[in-house]
C-alpha cells in the first residue's frame, strides 16, 4: 500500500514541499556515491511496518493528536464568543473576527506548532492514528507486548479527532476521497471508533481508556441526538475521572497554546469578552469564570486586556474527557428527554462544588428553561475548555435556543462590527480547506 498516496491531500502537500528542495539539491550534484552510503538511523517505509517500531509509532501518533487537540481547544475558544480581538497581528485578528476563508493559510496548511493551525494537523493526527491501528492489527500480542493497549489508544484518540471534526467543522473529505463527510457522518465514525476502543480496552482491563471512550461516545451521541445512549455511557464514568493531553514548556508542539494567548509578557492578541466578566448567580460571583482586568493594553494599543486563571503555564495539561463533562452530557440529554428533575439535580451539583447558591425549580420551571440553563452552566463550567462553547454556537443554531456568535444580534457585538468598527466575517463552522478540494 502506498502510504503517501493514501494520506489526505493536506498532508501530502506538506510532504511535497519538503521533497522539492531535496530533489533539486540531488539533481545539482553527482549522487552515485551518496546513494551507496548507509545512513545510521535512517527509517524506511519497510522499517515502520515492523513490530520493533510499534512503540515509537504509538508515541508519534499520540503526540500528533495531543498537539492538535490543544490547537483545536485554543482555536475554538478564540473563534467563539469567549474572546474579542485586541491584536495588531492580521492572522490573529481574522481568527477572532470569524474571517476564516477556505484558503486562509494559517488555518488550512500551517503546522500544529502554529497558533490556529488546524485543518492539516487534524488530518495528520487522524491519518497517523488510523494507519498505526491498521498496522497493529497485522502484528500479534507476542510481537508487541502492549498491542491491546496501543490499539485501544489509537481508537480512543482518533474518536476524539472525529468529535472535533463533527462538532466544529462544516465537514471534511477523508483520505483524498471526493466525498465530503457531513458533521453527522463524522460523529457516527467517532461512535464507531469509541465502540471499538471500549471493546479492546474492556477486554484488556484498561479502565482509564474505557472511561475516556465512554465520555467520547457519550459526547458524539449527544450530537447525534441518541439521548438514551448518552446517559447509558456517561453515568458509568466515575467521579474524579479525567483524561488529559499532556503539555510541557520548551517546545512549540508540546506547549499549551492557550497559555500563549493568555501570556501578558509577549502576547496580548485577545481579551476575555465582556459577557464573561463578573459572572454571578443570585448576586454571588461565580468562581468558575474568574476574570481580572490586567491594566495592560493589547497589541492594538487600545483595548484593555482581561485575563482568566484557568491556564497558568505552558505546562498545563489540556482536558480531553472528564467526569464533569459526562455529567453535563447527562443533564442535557435528560432535559431534552423531559427528565427535568435529574437535569436540575446535576446542575445543582455543579453549583454545590462551586460554592454558589442552588438552582431551584422555581428558577427554571419549564423544559425550555432547563435546556437554556444547561447551556449557561456549560459556558461557565467549561469556559475556554474542550471546544464546548463553539459546539453550542453550532449545535443550537437556527433553534429557539440559539447562541449568537460575535457580530450577531444578542452577542457582545450585535451590529456586525467589533469595538473598532471592523466587520465580522461569515465563518461559523470551520470550512473545508481549499487544499483538500484540489488535486
Amino acid at each position: 500500500m502506498n502510504k503517501l498516496k493514501d494520506a489526505p491531500r493536506a498532508l501530502r502537500f506538506v510532504l511535497m514541499l519538503v521533497s522539492i528542495p531535496l530533489a533539486l539539491t540531488l539533481e545539482a550534484c553527482d549522487t552515485a556515491d551518496l546513494l551507496e552510503v548507509a545512513l545510521p538511523g535512517n527509517v524506511t517505509a519497510v522499517d515502520i511496518e515492523t513490530p520493533d517500531l510499534a512503540g515509537t509509532m504509538r508515541v508519534s501518533a499520540i503526540g500528533d493528536f495531543e498537539c492538535v487537540w490543544d490547537s483545536y481547544v485554543a482555536g475554538a475558544a478564540a473563534h467563539s464568543d469567549e474572546y474579542i480581538q485586541s491584536s495588531g497581528n492580521f492572522s490573529s485578528r481574522r481568527q477572532m473576527l470569524r474571517d476564516i476563508p477556505p484558503d486562509f493559510p494559517r488555518y488550512a496548511t500551517d503546522g500544529c506548532q502554529a497558533n490556529y493551525g488546524l485543518f492539516t494537523p487534524m488530518h495528520t493526527a487522524r491519518f497517523m492514528l488510523e494507519s498505526h491501528f491498521n498496522r497493529l492489527q497485522t502484528f500479534s500480542d507476542a510481537d508487541v507486548r502492549d498491542r491491546q493497549q496501543y490499539m485501544a489508544e489509537m481508537r480512543t484518540y482518533s474518536g476524539f479527532v472525529y468529535v472535533a471534526f463533527g462538532e466544529g467543522f462544516c465537514g471534511t473529505p477523508l483520505d483524498a476521497g471526493d466525498k465530503t463527510y457531513t458533521p453527522t457522518e463524522l460523529l457516527q465514525i467517532a461512535v464507531e471508533h469509541f465502540t471499538e476502543a471500549l471493546s479492546i480496552a474492556g477486554g484488556a482491563g484498561l479502565d482509564h481508556l474505557v472511561n475516556a471512550a465512554r465520555v467520547g461516545r457519550s459526547r458524539a451521541n449527544l450530537g447525534l441526538e441518541q439521548h438514551s445512549q448518552v446517559i447509558a455511557d456517561a453515568e458509568l464514568v466515575p467521579e474524579g475521572f479525567r483524561f488529559d493531553a499532556t503539555r510541557e514548556d520548551g517546545d512549540a508542539r508540546r506547549e499549551n497554546k492557550h497559555f500563549d494567548v493568555n501570556r501578558l509578557e509577549t502576547n496580548r492578541v485577545g481579551t476575555v469578552a465582556p459577557s464573561f466578566r463578573d459572572l454571578r448567580w443570585k448576586g454571588v460571583p461565580d468562581p468558575r469564570v474568574n476574570i481580572m482586568n490586567t491594566g495592560f493594553i493589547g497589541h492594538d494599543n487600545a483595548t484593555i486586556v482581561w485575563r482568566h486563571d484557568k491556564v497558568n503555564s505552558y505546562g498545563d495539561d489540556v482536558r480531553i474527557a472528564s467526569y464533569e463533562e459526562a455529567q453535563m452530557f447527562i443533564a442535557e440529554a435528560a432535559a431534552l428527554m423531559g427528565d427535568l428533575a435529574r437535569a436540575r439535580s446535576i446542575l445543582n451539583d455543579f453549583h454545590t462544588k462551586a460554592g454558589i447558591p442552588p438552582i431551584l425549580e422555581e428558577d427554571i420551571p419549564t423544559q425550555d428553561d432547563v435546556i437554556r440553563q444547561v447551556i449557561e452552566e456549560r459556558r461557565r463550567e467549561f469556559f475556554v475548555e474542550g471546544g464546548h462553547r463553539l459546539r453550542d454556537h453550532l449545535r443550537w443554531r437556527g433553534t429557539r435556543f440559539e447562541v449568537p456568535m460575535l457580530g450577531e444580534p444578542g452577542s457582545d457585538h450585535p451590529n456586525g462590527v467589533d469595538q473598532y468598527g471592523q466587520s465580522y466575517g461569515s465563518t461559523t463552522c470551520y470550512p473545508v480547506a481549499s487544499v483538500e478540494l484540489t488535486s
